[in-house]
């Protein structure tokens, strides 16, 4: 089972029906069949953040509280000395006295144990302060009923479904390149969900709805990072190419590079064509993107989620606007090859060369250090990939039997 939805979730729900020992048989009997169904689920799924969006609302959560109101009314009516256990402290059953009515602090030191499961994450800053606002209500009436309708009306017990996951997807997308929009549009896009949605109904609607758009974005920008690679690449080969023939070092070697000119030169007009006739793109246009650009470059991540990357040196990017100018203009490669080129390709560093890789990687590290998502690498490491791969976001409610 994984440790987060242990800890928030499985321990703390079990251990609410430990509060009531005086229920009758067939009660007990329906609680210890929910919990077998409620490990199942549990131990059945591995993304806390996809697990508290479907179980708030769901099959098995409404179970819980009706299994839990029973319970408490049996012990209540159980109880041969007329009290009943809340928070380790004994209240009248049947209060006739103010002074024997359970507190509204008391009443909600049922939620302390999950938010001191909250705490000891220390990233959950906002699910912290969701769990503050419900003991706050104590402070704010002594009235049970008007504690409830504070409760119920300001939302406050759906907030820490919400304000949870936020903390979750804030800090994932936090630690993300801005600039892919392929992955961070579709997070900042559910951020906005959770932050506006009122209840379960409304975020399954919306974020149900938001799946539509996640494809457009996504195919919009992984068309043009594609482009923008298979492009650097041929570009890149017809640099290396040309540099073989012009060396000549040997005639095999010039062949080859003679060869993989003409393979590039007509790869690149092919590109070039449908950016245009598809997309009304230019190699112009791709390079003043920001993000395209670094396609150019064979960019390597040096973090778990590529948010700083190694690449090529940006002077490249000159050679290749003039590589590109040449071909379209028609200049034969014979030309190029006798021609030397304005501005020289810089290529790559060989993988081999450790001591660079492991400064690269030192310098990525650096940067992150001061990020919440790399403090807590180990908790939200598998969320992130789930996160990013959809694997949360595939509609299916585990909560539901089929």
């Amino acid at each position: 089972m994984d440790n987060m939805i242990k800890t928030v979730f499985y321990d703390t729900y079990i251990a609410t029906f430990d509060s009531y020992p005086n229920i009758s048989d067939g009660l007990r009997s329906q609680i210890e069949a929910w919990k077998r169904d409620f490990a199942a689920v549990c131990e059945s799924q591995r993304d806390v953040t996809a697990f508290s969006a479907s179980f708030m609302g769901s099959e098995i959560q409404v179970k819980y509280t009706y299994l839990v109101g029973i319970a408490a009314m049996e012990s209540m009516n159980a109880s041969s000395s007329g009290t009943y256990n809340v928070g380790g402290n004994e209240y009248v059953a049947n209060p006739t006295r103010e002074e024997d009515i359970i507190p509204v602090s008391a009443y909600l030191e049922q939620y302390r144990e999950a938010y001191n499961e909250v705490r000891k994450s220390g990233y959950r800053l906002r699910g912290e302060a969701a769990y503050k606002k419900i003991f706050d209500v104590a402070n704010r009436t002594n009235d049970m009923v008007e504690a409830q309708i504070i409760l119920e009306e300001e939302r406050l017990l759906w907030k820490i479904v919400t304000e949870d996951t936020l903390d979750i997807y804030e800090t994932i997308l936090e630690a993300m390149d801005p600039l892919y929009e392929a992955m961070t549009e579709p997070i900042s896009a559910f951020v906005e969900i959770y932050k506006k949605a009122s209840g379960d109904e409304e975020l399954t609607y919306q974020l149900e709805r938001a799946q539509f758009n996640i494809p457009k974005t996504t195919q919009k920008s992984t068309t043009k990072i594609f482009l923008a690679a298979l492009l650097g690449t041929s570009l890149l080969n017809f640099a290396k190419g040309r540099y073989q023939v012009q060396k000549w070092e040997n005639d095999v070697q010039a062949k080859q590079g003679l060869a993989s000119m003409i393979a590039s030169k007509q790869k690149i007009l092919f590109i070039v064509k449908m950016l245009k006739e598809q997309f009304n793109l230019t190699f112009n246009d791709l390079v003043k993107d920001e993000f395209t650009m670094l396609w150019f470059l064979n960019p390597r991540g040096l973090d778990a989620l590529n948010r700083i990357k190694r690449v090529m040196l940006p002077e490249n990017l000159n050679a290749f606007n003039e590589i590109v100018d040449d071909i379209i203009s028609g200049k034969a490669i014979e030309d190029m090859i006798k021609q030397a080129p304005k501005y020289p390709v810089y290529f790559d560093l060989s993988a081999k060369d450790a001591s660079f890789n492991a400064e690269a990687s030192a310098f990525a590290q650096d940067k992150n250090n001061a990020l919440t998502y790399y403090k807590y690498l180990n908790e939200l490491g598998k969320v992130a990939e789930n996160v990013l791969t959809g694997k949360d976001r595939s509609g299916r409610n585990p909560f539901v039997k089929k």
